[in-house]
Parts: structure tokens; sequence; C-alpha cells
């Protein structure tokens, strides 16, 4: 897929291309590492209702470790020998490590992250919503490997904080929600006009963001065609390339 933004940029602004590149290797890698997370489950009615009532805490406080995570690196060679040679992986940075513990528990968390996750997007550092725009990808897009499994979670419940974050000050949040509106697909048609209304920005970034989305939304973004026909004219080839 083409990446919302191949702009250069620092590891740690790198768009949802290159940032996915780099993290499926590692994931390739630290899937061999990584033990299955284990959720303590009992069938007691009581058990049943105290978990119910702190999944909310609970989750919150799982997405707050994203606050202390850089985002991902780009490939490591290293890594992408041993995965091709499906050995045994060297050893990883430790923030590395500990990021593949809090996807892995996000996952294992299953539904209830989603929301955790939609209101920290609503978060006043810049750099945490982030955070947790890339972590709706990781665990919605199909794409990391979890020990728990590798289905992917709704990210349906987070479409109204979504919608939002496509108006965001930071162009990497908007380029992360727009991929997570595309992780959706034809869940997500709501996001139509406001997808066509980020064709008209000045970023390109955002331009080829919502080209992208469009495309993830499909037959139910087919009134955006004009605009995507527009686009094929667009100043930046990246654009153009993902409106092709």
């Amino acid at each position: 897929m083409t990446g919302p933004a191949r702009r250069e940029r620092s590891f740690q602004q790198v768009g949802p291309e290159g940032l996915r590149t780099g993290c499926r290797t590692i994931a390739a890698a630290l899937v061999l590492l990584a033990a299955p997370v284990v959720l303590a489950t009992t069938t007691t009615p009581a058990f049943a209702a105290h978990r119910t009532a702190h999944a909310d805490a609970d989750a919150d406080a799982l997405v707050e470790q994203l606050r202390e995570l850089p985002l991902p690196l780009r490939a490591m060679p290293q890594l992408v020998a041993s995965a091709s040679a499906k050995s045994t992986p060297p050893a990883l940075p430790a923030i590395e490590s500990k990021r593949q513990h809090v996807y892995d528990q996000l996952h294992a968390l299953g539904p209830a992250s989603v929301p955790a996750l939609a209101r920290a997007l609503r978060d006043p550092d810049p750099e945490m919503r982030r955070h947790v725009a890339v972590a709706l990808d990781v665990v919605g897009g199909g794409w990391w490997q979890f020990p728990d499994g590798g289905s992917k979670l709704d990210l349906r419940p987070a479409l109204p904080a979504l919608l939002s974050a496509l108006g965001d000050s930071d162009s990497d949040v908007r380029a992360w929600a727009a991929q997570d509106i595309s992780d959706i697909g034809e869940g997500a048609a709501a996001a139509v006009p406001r997808l066509r209304a980020m064709l008209r920005s000045p970023d390109a970034g955002s331009r080829g963001s919502a080209c992208n989305a469009l495309g993830g939304i499909g037959s139910g973004a087919r009134g955006a065609l004009p605009d995507l026909r527009n686009a094929l004219n667009d100043s930046s080839p990246e654009v153009r390339q993902a409106a092709r």
C-alpha cells in the first residue's frame, strides 16, 4: 500500500507505510521471543461483575503505558536476516520488548481496548495521540503478529474519535487516523465527507492519507470519485499514486 506520508522524517515521525514495514520485521522476530499473555479468568458471576466494573480503568491504565514508548524503529537489518532464516532472533532493545508486551496486552484485552484507545486519542499531548493512533492500527490492521493469534479487533467503536482526529493539529495523527479508518473498511462510510475535505488540505501527507482511507472504505466512498480523479493531477507524486 502507498503510505499517507512518504516525506523524509526521523524514525520517531515515520508515516504508516514506513513504520508498518519496520514493525512487521520487528514483530516477526519478537513473536518468537514473546510469551503469550495469560489473563486470569473465572466463571463466577461475582468475578464477572467485578471484571466488567473495572474493565475501563484497566484498559485506560494499559493504554497509558504507550506514553513511555517512542514510535517503532525502522526495519533492523539483523532482524530481517534472522526472520528470513527462521532462526532465533538476536536480543532486542528493552524498549522494543516492552512495546511488544503492551501491544500484546492490548490485543489480548480484546474489544475493551478499543474504547480506551479512542479516549486517549483526545490526550493533550500530540506524541501520545500519535502512539495511540499507531496502536489502533496494530490491533485493528491485521498485520502485527500476536502470540494469542492474528485476529483483528473491530475499530468501529473508535470511529467518532477517529473522525475528530482527522482534524488533529498534528499531521502524523491525521495520517494514522486515516489509516485506522481504512482498517475499518466499509463500516467507516461516515468518514467520507471529512476525507473528501482532507483532499483539499494544503498538506500533501493529509491528501495522500485521505486517498488511502477512501480506498479502504471501498464502494461506500463512491461519491468521492470526482475528488479522487482531481487528485490524479495533484502536485505531489505520492498523492497521485495514492489516488490511482
